[in-house]
């Protein structure tokens, strides 16, 4: 199939550009920028990506391991899961250090290891940083139970009496401690962060500050602050600039700043950092909903977070998050395809959630032999990598420290990459396709019936994902997009679907798809003054002009 898709490439210009165009809206002229307007993001899980010290826990020789997996998928980035030094209390979970690394990952050493890999694959590396909590076993919440100078307010306290907790809000608990006589809220047991005390600001900013020197390309960051969001901003802009000005220093290129959020667009906007500092990109939830919807919601979400971006900024798609389930799982193997295809095609760039490229489920968690909160608690997605199916997935010759996804004999890395029609054929496609020429600046979003389109047009070709995220059967008139090519072929489609990859489809005819069914067309550029509702008022005009001076000659 490959020696195809190199034809098929050919004959609409793919090829590889520095400096992907970046659209914003449906209209909006090219404008050329920074790696990360157009990347594809690889989300790695450490704890559950490779072992190979046999402890049954990931870690960052496992992950420098496999690296070259990452990049033969089409990635231009890795986005690594909080390796920073966390508690092994099982009554004070969390971070102890956010700017050191936690041991059980490895070492420096190997951290540099991973950094000189990634370097070699031309792949960019960034780190989460967790910004919201800390543990109650670290220095700065026992500096501020102790009213410390500078870490009095570091930790989101409450005045009160014992007897009189304070009531739950937003899922933040108030426990009592005698040392301070005050209340301290917490979160799964984590003391919750002050993020409007400037001394958190600062440490947060010196610790962003020692990853970026040691050679990371951006931090992913969750700056939500319920109890008050203006802060959450400051907080934002002030990290921005510390990453900025850290960078520079250290004589490194610009980090990328990735906002994670759970606020709706209209709220995320101020994370951006049109007129000022603050995030390249917010990550949008538009795929992540618990329950699967149709076209139109989808298409409102879509125009949300590109609407509410500023100019010449775009958002950051994720295809699942580290805290709800997995694709497969959350709206079914037959919608895995429609999902990557989708973030893979709207402009921006996009994150590949671990497992999401396979079409991998949530594990079971009563097949736990152990329920331990160290490194991190068990998330039911959070299942270890199947790279084959053996015994343990070829994640660990110990045992793995959750259990395997029920499907992971057949939906792992080895059986996939040897099917060109696999999930993970699906995604190698998608990702070549997006970075040629042929996936031009302009982006169209249009419902058609129950199917959601998404035509990139502008460049040397045009490409055109039409999917149907329904439960029912759905029709496409494809011809309802102006300009489209007569004929495009099929790059490639979900499991299942009737049309297979290097069919020529008729885009006068109705594309008849099942539910969750996908197809990926390819095609020459879109002709703007094609068949479109202004053409056929010109042709109108044009006639009754004709017939007016014929009216008059005849006089």
């Amino acid at each position: 199939m490959w020696q195809y898709v190199l034809v098929l490439a050919a004959l609409v210009g793919v090829g590889t550009v520095q400096g992907q165009a970046v659209t914003k809206g449906v209209t909006q002229g090219q404008v050329l920028g920074p790696w990360w307007n157009s990347a594809v993001y690889y989300r790695i899980l450490v704890d559950s990506f490779k072992d190979t010290n046999s402890d049954g826990l990931g870690d960052l020789q496992g992950v420098t391991k496999q690296l070259s997996y990452v990049r033969a998928l089409g990635a231009d980035a890795v986005i690594l899961s909080p390796i920073v030094a966390r508690s092994t209390d099982c009554a004070k979970p969390g971070t102890l250090d956010i700017s050191d690394l936690d041991q059980r990952y490895g070492n420096l050493e190997d951290f540099n290891g991973l950094l000189n890999k990634a370097k070699k694959l031309e792949l960019k590396v960034v780190i989460t940083l967790p910004l919201q909590t800390i543990s109650a076993a670290s220095e700065w919440f026992t500096s501020s139970v102790d009213k410390v100078v500078g870490y009095e307010d570091r930790i989101l306290w409450k005045d009160g009496t014992s007897e009189n907790p304070p009531p739950i809000e937003d899922g933040t608990a108030w426990t009592w401690d005698e040392g301070r006589s005050a209340y301290w809220a917490a979160k799964n047991g984590e003391a919750v962060l002050n993020m409007c005390s400037e001394g958190i600001m600062a440490s947060l900013s010196s610790a962003q500050c020692a990853w970026i020197r040691r050679g990371v390309s951006g931090v992913l960051l969750n700056p939500d602050f319920p109890q008050d969001q203006r802060c959450a901003e400051r907080l934002l802009t002030k990290m921005a600039a510390e990453a900025i000005s850290c960078a520079r220093a250290a004589n490194s290129e610009l980090p990328v700043i990735l906002a994670e959020t759970s606020l709706s667009p209209e709220q995320t906007a101020r994370y951006y950092s049109e007129g000022g500092l603050g995030a390249n990109s917010v990550i949008s939830n538009a795929f992540t909903s618990p329950s699967r919807r149709s076209g139109p919601e989808l298409a409102l979400d879509f125009y949300g977070a590109i609407l509410f971006a500023p100019q010449d900024m775009t958002p950051t798609w994720v295809t699942s998050t580290l805290s709800e389930s997995r694709t497969a799982t959350r709206y079914g193997s037959d919608v895995v395809d429609a999902v990557n295809l989708l973030a893979l095609t709207l402009p921006g760039s996009v994150i590949i959630q671990q497992g999401d490229e396979l079409g991998a489920a949530d594990t079971i968690l009563e097949w736990a032999a152990t329920n331990s909160c160290w490194p991190s608690a068990m998330v039911a997605s959070s299942a270890p990598f199947p790279w084959d199916d053996s015994a343990n997935g070829g994640f660990s010759a110990g045992e793995p420290w959750m259990p395997l996804a029920p499907n992971y004999r057949y939906a792992n890395a080895k059986t996939e990459f040897a099917n060109d029609f696999s999930h993970i054929g699906v995604v190698k496609i998608a990702a070549a396709m997006r970075k040629s020429p042929a996936v031009g600046p302009q982006a169209d979003i249009k419902r058609l019936g129950n199917a959601i389109a998404i035509l990139r047009w502008g460049g040397a070709g045009s490409l055109l994902v039409v999917s149907n995220m329904a439960r029912d059967h759905t029709e496409a008139q494809l011809f309802r997009i102006p300009g489209l090519p007569p004929e495009m072929t099929v790059a490639a489609s979900s499991g299942g679907s009737s049309l297979s990859t290097g069919t020529h489809f008729n885009t006068e005819k109705a594309l008849k798809l099942a539910p969750g069914e996908t197809i990926l067309l390819a095609g020459p550029p879109r002709h703007c003054g094609g068949p479109g509702p202004v053409d056929r008022i010109a042709n109108k005009l044009s006639e009754g002009w004709q017939k007016l001076n014929k009216y008059f000659s005849n006089m």
